[in-house]
């Protein structure tokens, strides 16, 4: 018998609300005991109610106490996410009193600077130069269990002394993962040559003096810097950064790179229309990568003593090129305006070059992704290793697929989507590596940071400060066509009025029903990555002097206009 209660009607709305209760419940629970895990082997002595993990890695600002005794404690990145998730990068949070400040100080109006404020100098960007960890001591009879401890150790004695002097609020994001940074070491130890990949748009952001000096005046070893995406901005910009940098840092040779055909059409990239209408890249497209040649020359100079055939190597993209001349005419897209399309590429569209059967051949199964416990521990004797590192999303992987003419490393337009290092042979005794990008410890404003592609925009918490950064230097207003704010008093452009504004030319609505400002702000960071909005950077005195314009007439003996 039962207890003599009869049942209840139950409805569906019911039914529906309880399994809504439900889920809600298990999943505050699951979140809970995520994040007691993961302080628990974070080892950060901060308040309980103040426990609180980023989805995307990030470590809350709270959780690094003011106290000099209360630094950061990393411990191995297996104990924190487990063996499949070791090499996803690690960064600092913000506090929600900062991300409020920033917020209220984006709805103030903004004054527009000169052309002047894109200068920037190596001095300007790099106040204080802030060391990167290195490998610690090592030898063979060490076990794997002392090899690690040792690295452990070494890296978190380099964090505790980067947190003990400089003030956390000027410190900009950098990568916290210990495995993350065993993969630089093994690149560096196994290459001849360094390719120092950078975006043509901001190199200077992506250029790290500290790395320079470890690799040329301490390892001695050759360096390569390789601007990529030349494709966005005009000639005249390559040029007087190439000048910049061979005054700057002699010692490393300078190619130009891109994986689309050149725009001939970007003669002044500082106007207006320039800076509003972008190259629409074709969805079905192939490599048409361009200085191809030019590096594999700087490699050649650069490199002796292993018997390479480089003229046949330099000869096999002289007949590519031909090819690219006849095919861009049907690959070249055609020019649209920002606001008038958003469409997004994808790697998994790309359309190889056909580069020969034979070639194909010796290409396919030659992609290993190398352990970092590996023995190698030094350049090959008969091989000539190119090791490519850099910033995330400076285009690395990019570079290598176009080399080779066809996708063999896959790509993403989101930072960090390399994980391992990766050798690619480009003949039987030349190798290319591709190395997971990483972020360098710097007192970069994270507003430029975040605008030349070094955080991932998915994981901005306050994404206004950076829109107002921009909308200093370029006219966004003008840029995106918007209609002014009704409020808007004597036309006194916000961050936050440039986003809502942005927010209803494209229909971004909260439930509530009000203005998606915050998806406005994200859509309009991901069309500066893009480069469909740009913001270029220029070498000082781009503005101010004929200096590079001389310098271009001479080297090309043509008179100034």
């Amino acid at each position: 018998m039962g207890n003599g209660h009869r049942k209840k009607p139950f409805s569906g709305k019911q039914k529906k609300k309880q399994l809504q209760a439900k889920r809600a419940k298990n999943s505050s629970k699951r979140e809970e005991d995520s994040d007691n895990e993961a302080f628990e082997a974070l080892d950060i002595h901060v308040d309980e109610s103040k426990h609180v993990k980023n989805e995307g890695g990030s470590l809350n600002k709270e959780q690094i106490s003011n106290n000099k005794d209360d630094n950061i404690t990393l411990p191995s990145m297996r104990k924190l996410f487990g063996p499949s998730k070791r090499l996803n990068s690690v960064f600092e949070k913000l506090s929600p009193r900062e991300i409020k400040a920033q917020r209220k100080a984006s709805m103030n109006a903004f004054t527009r600077l000169p052309s002047t404020a894109l200068e920037v100098s190596i001095k300007d960007i790099y106040t204080t130069i802030i060391d990167f960890p290195k490998r610690p001591p090592w030898h063979y009879g060490m076990t794997k269990e002392e090899l690690e401890t040792n690295e452990e150790h070494s890296f978190q004695r380099w964090l505790d002394d980067v947190y003990d002097k400089y003030p956390r609020e000027e410190l900009s994001f950098f990568e916290h993962n210990l495995d993350v940074w065993r993969q630089l070491w093994r690149v560096l130890e196994i290459s001849d040559i360094i390719l120092i990949v950078v975006d043509i748009r901001h190199p200077l952001l992506h250029f790290t003096p500290s790395l320079y000096n470890y690799v040329v005046k301490d390892m001695k070893r050759k360096m390569i810097l390789v601007f990529n995406k030349i494709d966005l901005v005009a000639e005249h910009t390559v040029y007087a950064w190439t000048k910049y940098f061979e005054e700057q840092f002699p010692e490393i040779s300078i190619v130009g790179f891109s994986c689309y055909s050149k725009d001939n059409r970007i003669i002044d990239d500082t106007s207006t229309a320039s800076l509003q209408k972008r190259m629409k890249r074709p969805k079905k497209r192939r490599y048409q990568a361009l200085g191809i040649k030019e590096l594999l020359i700087a490699c050649k100079l650069i490199k002796q003593g292993v018997e390479v055939n480089w003229i046949e190597l330099i000869e096999q993209y002289n007949r590519n090129e031909a090819v690219f001349d006849n095919l861009s005419d049907n690959t070249e897209g055609k020019v649209e305006k920002i606001v008038d399309n958003e469409s997004q590429e994808t790697s998994s569209d790309v359309e190889p070059l056909d580069i020969g059967e034979e070639s194909i051949k010796q290409i396919e199964n030659q992609i290993r992704v190398v352990d970092i416990q590996s023995t190698e521990t030094s350049p090959h004797k008969n091989l000539i290793t190119i090791g490519l590192v850099g910033h995330p999303n400076v285009g690395k992987s990019s570079l290598i697929n176009s080399i080779l003419g066809r996708t063999v490393v896959s790509i993403s337009r989101t930072p960090g989507h390399t994980k391992h290092f990766q050798t690619i042979h480009l003949s039987k005794n030349v190798r290319l590596c591709d190395s997971p990008g990483l972020v360098f410890p710097s007192l970069l404003p994270k507003q430029l940071q975040i605008l030349s592609g070094l955080f991932p925009i998915s994981q901005v918490q306050e994404p206004y400060s950076t829109i107002q950064y921009i909308a200093e230097r370029i006219p966004l207003e003008s840029i995106l066509k918007l209609d002014p704010p009704e409020n808007l008093k004597n036309n006194e452009w916000s961050a936050w009025y440039l986003c809502e504004a942005f927010a209803i030319k494209r229909r971004y609505y909260t439930k509530a029903p009000r203005p998606d400002v915050y998806r406005a702000a994200n859509a309009i960071l991901r069309l500066i990555n893009d480069g469909r909005i740009l913001l270029s950077f220029k070498p000082p005195g781009f503005f101010t002097s004929l200096k590079y314009l001389i310098l271009q007439r001479d080297d090309a003996d043509l008179p100034i206009n």
